[in-house]
């Protein structure tokens, strides 16, 4: 049930964003993350939901909860190499003044 759950969310997650409706993205997201919080499938969903919309403070807030969740899952869960390289791709590299 859980992964049928996860499944139609990242679905309507993805035609929702498809149509611009990031709201709507995430709303789908977070309803499938209601059953499977680790998901990480969903959260790339969310990433990409943000990044659309322009929220970076969003979006590192959101990888934020994703490392503490794959904290939580019993001895330092590392994340995947998919959502790791698609954060490395969204998120705005940093600024070195000199």
């Amino acid at each position: 049930m859980v992964s049928a759950i996860a499944d139609v969310a990242y679905e309507v997650s993805t035609r929702r964003r498809e149509a611009a409706d990031y709201a709507g993205a995430l709303w789908a997201a977070h309803q499938g993350l209601l059953a499977a919080e680790e998901s990480e499938l969903l959260h790339r969903q969310v990433f990409l939901a943000h990044h659309a919309a322009g929220d970076v403070d969003a979006l590192r807030e959101a990888a934020a909860r994703l490392a503490r969740i794959n904290e939580g899952l019993g001895g330092r869960v590392d994340m995947e190499a998919e959502t790791a390289q698609l954060l490395s791709t969204l998120l705005p590299k940093p600024v070195i003044r000199r």
